[in-house]
């Protein structure tokens, strides 16, 4: 694996560590709790019983700190299922208890924020002399310098592709497939930084995986890759390719499928060892010179 993150915190230490950033995680997702949510989330307040209860934890959950190209990426892994998708109901839809739907693996939450920075520069303020907190949150509070963001994950075969279909073990797998979900979504987040504007789906995807690969088994593996995806140069077999089309493609999902799979071929041919070893770049190369404009 390539060596791109520190191990922060693991076990229950890494939602404690959260919920200190994001106090709306001590609010149990329940009808009638949004007001709750509201003060935790908008102004920094817990409820007055602030546990994390409603979580069942593991000793595999893990906060990470991604080290890319444009700065770290907090990245957050839920071992149950159930618990990554309390998080969710929590952070992405304000403590409601909605289902969230099976096919949800990841997340990526913007803009959150993030009183520990308030804290900290509320800390700094006071310490240099500052006599007007209020006019230096608003100040601060219009650059965002208070906002975060953090990639969920959970546990699960990446892409739904059973072990038996890789060369791993069922454990080796579930690892593996840890570890390219987490840097595949650190991919999108990379070029959401470096280039907000560059947006093409199907291309976006092929180059996450490429970096999901790459960190989680120092090698770029054709078959997994247009496994994956469900491509082939006959045409299409049943993969993630039909998930980023629209009507219209749908329609031509053979011949799409055949121009996905002759890009990851070409992929393969320009991945060597300097590519290997600093996969991010890779992913931003990739980006700036694309093969496919899908």
């Amino acid at each position: 694996m390539v060596e791109s993150e520190t191990v922060a915190v693991k076990g229950a230490k890494a939602l404690q560590a959260l919920a200190q950033r994001f106090p709306q995680l001590y609010v149990a997702p329940a009808e009638g709790a949004q007001d709750a949510h509201r003060l935790a989330s908008g102004r920094g307040v817990a409820p007055e019983q602030a546990t994390l209860d409603h979580f069942v934890g593991s000793p595999d959950d893990e906060l990470r700190s991604v080290e890319t190209p444009p700065g770290p990426i907090d990245v957050l892994f839920l071992k149950h299922r159930a618990d990554f998708e309390t998080f969710l109901q929590i952070i992405g839809h304000k403590a409601a208890p909605v289902p969230i739907a099976p096919t949800v693996g990841a997340i990526t939450y913007r803009g959150l924020a993030d009183w520990s920075k308030v804290a900290a520069s509320h800390k700094s303020y006071v310490e240099s002399g500052g006599a007007d907190w209020a006019s230096e949150f608003s100040r601060l509070a219009q650059t965002g310098a208070f906002r975060s963001e953090i990639v969920v994950i959970s546990e699960g075969p990446y892409s739904n592709v059973a072990a038996d279909e890789t060369s791993y073990t069922e454990d080796q797998w579930i690892h593996i497939s840890r570890e390219i979900r987490l840097h595949h979504e650190c991919a999108h987040v990379v070029c959401r930084r470096e280039l907000p504007d560059d947006i093409l789906p199907i291309w976006d995807e092929i180059t996450a995986d490429v970096v999901g690969l790459l960190c989680a088994t120092a090698d770029y593996d054709i078959h997994l890759a247009t496994r994956f995806l469900g491509v082939s140069d006959p045409g299409y077999v049943g993969g993630r390719l039909a998930e980023y089309l629209d009507e219209e493609q749908t329609t031509r999902i053979d011949e799409i499928s055949r121009e996905v799979y002759a890009a990851c071929m070409q992929v393969d041919e320009l991945c060597g060892d300097a590519e290997k070893s600093q996969p991010f770049e890779f992913l931003l190369d990739l980006k700036r010179k694309p093969i496919i404009r899908y």
